[in-house]
């Protein structure tokens, strides 16, 4: 479990300082509960889990799809993800790989359900799982479901690929990431509202040459205990496309891995994953506005 030490602070943790004799006090057990919204912003989470190629081709693919097809009846073709490693030497903090082949690119297929709201994502060497807000009444259905959802799927890939007889999934990197709409009144004021509810990222209005900026956009990332990973943040305006409407775009990605690669220390990653971007989100957004507009609860 971690414990978050003021404003963009240092996060530590407390796993780590009990492993190393240090007392936890009764407040900073109470830390360990995360912040609750009634209605946060996320409008999708991503489950994703990076491995070595396994080779697949087209055809294999496509009986993976048979094996879901009843749950998830539609596919999309989409490009590939390029491989990505997190590094910790000073000069490569993440390291993006490009494979040269003779073959062509395998696509990367999405399996879709009939909601829409839930897809499955399956690469040569990445199989990721979605959560997505399709229609304004859709309510995001936490964490839990998204995680129980995400296991069944990974576990049923990892048994097709034993019938099949394909190696099995090398993992080499986790994922998981949280994106946000954050609605904004008007194009022509979100600078100003930016600087409302993200006060970490403000910009100064008493300029005497510049003028507000036409685009905005932020990132950062922060390290993990034990050098497990990092959380990338990154904020930008955006037009949403099903309405045309300005929003600023938060995204929250947790990528790294444990120590050991068995299924206990897998599962506990993505809770901790999960407790950072969750504590990361309400430490890098203004109280008032998490209140407000997200019905942060006591």
């Amino acid at each position: 479990m971690l414990s978050f030490d003021g404003r963009l602070g240092i996060i530590k943790s407390v796993q780590h300082r009990e492993r190393m004799g240090e007392s936890i006090g009764k407040n900073e057990e109470d830390t360990r509960v995360l912040p609750d919204y009634d209605n946060p912003p996320v409008i999708e989470v991503v489950y994703g889990v990076q491995f070595a190629p396994l080779g697949l081709q087209c055809p294999t693919l496509g009986l993976f799809w048979q094996a879901v097809r009843q749950e998830y009846p539609s596919f999309v073709e989409k490009p590939p993800l390029a491989p990505v490693i997190e590094r910790f030497d000073p000069d490569r903090r993440a390291e993006t790989q490009i494979e040269l082949t003779e073959r062509p690119p395998l696509p990367r297929l999405w399996f879709v359900d009939r909601a829409e709201n839930w897809l499955i994502q399956v690469q040569d060497d990445r199989f990721l799982y979605n959560w997505k807000k399709v229609k304004d009444q859709d309510v995001y259905p936490r964490f839990e479901v998204v995680s129980t959802k995400f296991f069944e799927v990974w576990e049923r890939f990892q048994g097709f690929c034993q019938n099949e007889s394909l190696p099995a999934p090398l993992v080499n990197q986790l994922e998981l990431t949280y994106i946000n709409h954050i609605s904004i009144a008007d194009v022509e004021v979100y600078v100003r509202e930016a600087n409302s509810i993200f006060p970490d990222m403000r910009w100064r209005e008493t300029h005497n040459f510049l003028s507000s900026p036409e685009t905005l956009s932020w990132k950062t990332s922060f390290l993990f205990p034990d050098r497990q990973g990092r959380l990338h943040v990154s904020m930008r305006h955006a037009i949403r496309l099903k309405d045309q409407q300005p929003v600023l775009l938060l995204e929250l990605t947790a990528r790294g891995m444990p120590a050991s690669k068995d299924r206990d220390s897998v599962r506990g990653w993505f809770a901790m994953a999960r407790e950072w971007i969750v504590r990361g989100f309400t430490d890098l957004t203004d109280e008032q506005a998490q209140k407000k507009r997200w019905g942060r609860k006591a």
